[in-house]
Protein backbone atom coordinates (compact mmCIF):
# COMPACT_ATOMS: atom_id res chain seq x y z
CA UNK A 1 0.00 0.00 0.00
CA UNK A 2 1.27 3.34 -0.29
CA UNK A 3 0.30 6.96 0.52
CA UNK A 4 0.11 9.42 -2.29
CA UNK A 5 0.43 12.97 -1.76
CA UNK A 6 -2.52 15.24 -2.24
CA UNK A 7 -2.42 18.17 -4.15
CA UNK A 8 -4.62 20.32 -2.91
CA UNK A 9 -6.34 23.86 -3.71
CA UNK A 10 -8.51 25.24 -1.35
CA UNK A 11 -10.87 28.01 -1.47
CA UNK A 12 -8.98 30.46 0.59
CA UNK A 13 -11.93 32.47 1.67
CA UNK A 14 -13.98 29.32 2.39
CA UNK A 15 -10.71 28.40 4.65
CA UNK A 16 -10.53 31.74 6.13
CA UNK A 17 -14.61 31.80 7.03
CA UNK A 18 -14.53 28.55 8.73
CA UNK A 19 -14.77 29.08 12.44
CA UNK A 20 -13.11 27.60 15.06
CA UNK A 21 -16.39 26.75 16.40
CA UNK A 22 -17.12 24.70 13.01
CA UNK A 23 -14.01 23.07 13.42
CA UNK A 24 -14.33 22.08 17.27
CA UNK A 25 -18.00 20.98 16.23
CA UNK A 26 -16.67 18.92 13.49
CA UNK A 27 -14.58 17.06 15.80
CA UNK A 28 -16.37 16.30 18.64
CA UNK A 29 -18.86 14.96 15.75
CA UNK A 30 -15.84 12.59 14.68
CA UNK A 31 -15.39 11.34 18.04
CA UNK A 32 -11.43 13.56 18.42
CA UNK A 33 -11.30 14.65 21.97
CA UNK A 34 -9.51 17.22 23.26
CA UNK A 35 -5.90 17.39 24.31
CA UNK A 36 -3.86 20.00 26.59
CA UNK A 37 -3.60 23.54 24.70
CA UNK A 38 -0.44 23.79 22.70
CA UNK A 39 -0.48 27.47 22.90
CA UNK A 40 -2.61 30.27 23.60
CA UNK A 41 -4.75 29.72 20.71
CA UNK A 42 -4.07 26.40 19.58
CA UNK A 43 -5.69 23.22 20.56
CA UNK A 44 -4.49 19.43 20.16
CA UNK A 45 -7.08 16.63 19.34
CA UNK A 46 -6.27 13.20 19.87
CA UNK A 47 -8.56 9.90 19.07
CA UNK A 48 -9.74 8.38 21.89
CA UNK A 49 -8.23 5.60 24.02
CA UNK A 50 -7.83 2.73 22.37
CA UNK A 51 -8.71 3.30 19.27
CA UNK A 52 -6.53 1.63 16.64
CA UNK A 53 -5.19 3.71 13.66
CA UNK A 54 -6.58 3.39 10.35
CA UNK A 55 -5.37 0.23 8.40
CA UNK A 56 -3.51 3.04 5.81
CA UNK A 57 -1.49 4.81 8.67
CA UNK A 58 -0.16 1.44 9.67
CA UNK A 59 2.02 1.55 6.63
CA UNK A 60 3.57 4.22 6.83
CA UNK A 61 7.32 4.05 6.56
CA UNK A 62 9.52 3.12 10.36
CA UNK A 63 11.38 6.07 9.44
CA UNK A 64 10.61 9.26 10.32
CA UNK A 65 6.79 8.15 10.42
CA UNK A 66 5.71 10.77 13.31
CA UNK A 67 6.89 13.43 9.83
CA UNK A 68 3.30 12.10 8.28
CA UNK A 69 1.56 11.23 11.21
CA UNK A 70 2.80 12.88 14.30
CA UNK A 71 -0.44 11.11 16.59
CA UNK A 72 -2.73 13.92 16.94
CA UNK A 73 -3.65 17.30 15.49
CA UNK A 74 -3.78 20.98 16.03
CA UNK A 75 -6.96 23.18 15.69
CA UNK A 76 -6.99 26.87 15.83
CA UNK A 77 -9.50 28.40 18.88
CA UNK A 78 -9.29 32.08 17.67
CA UNK A 79 -9.92 33.17 14.29
CA UNK A 80 -7.61 36.43 14.57
CA UNK A 81 -4.66 34.62 14.66
CA UNK A 82 -2.24 35.70 12.02
CA UNK A 83 -1.29 32.87 10.38
CA UNK A 84 -5.40 31.24 10.64
CA UNK A 85 -5.75 30.00 7.79
CA UNK A 86 -2.28 28.60 6.84
CA UNK A 87 -3.41 26.69 10.32
CA UNK A 88 -6.57 25.84 8.83
CA UNK A 89 -4.78 24.12 6.30
CA UNK A 90 -2.45 22.22 7.96
CA UNK A 91 -5.86 21.00 9.84
CA UNK A 92 -7.58 20.20 6.65
CA UNK A 93 -4.46 18.00 5.03
CA UNK A 94 -3.92 15.98 8.43
CA UNK A 95 -7.36 15.43 8.86
CA UNK A 96 -7.58 14.48 4.61
CA UNK A 97 -4.68 12.04 5.92
CA UNK A 98 -6.25 10.48 8.61
CA UNK A 99 -9.75 9.82 7.42
CA UNK A 100 -8.48 9.22 3.64
CA UNK A 101 -10.56 11.92 1.66
CA UNK A 102 -9.25 14.87 -0.10
CA UNK A 103 -8.90 18.19 2.33
CA UNK A 104 -11.57 19.89 -0.10
CA UNK A 105 -14.49 17.45 0.95
CA UNK A 106 -13.16 17.97 4.95
CA UNK A 107 -13.19 21.46 4.58
CA UNK A 108 -16.73 21.36 3.03
CA UNK A 109 -18.15 19.40 5.92
CA UNK A 110 -16.32 21.29 8.21
CA UNK A 111 -18.36 24.49 7.13
CA UNK A 112 -21.62 22.29 6.84
CA UNK A 113 -21.45 21.63 10.57
CA UNK A 114 -23.43 23.98 12.88
CA UNK A 115 -21.34 25.07 15.87
CA UNK A 116 -22.38 23.22 19.33
CA UNK A 117 -23.27 26.04 21.73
Amino acid sequence: MHLVQQYVHLDIDAVRATTPAQIESYLHSRQWVQAERVTPGLQAWIRPDEEPLPDHLHHLPDRRAHLIWPGHITAPTRQHLRDYASRVEDLLLALGLFERRLAADVLADIRATAPTA
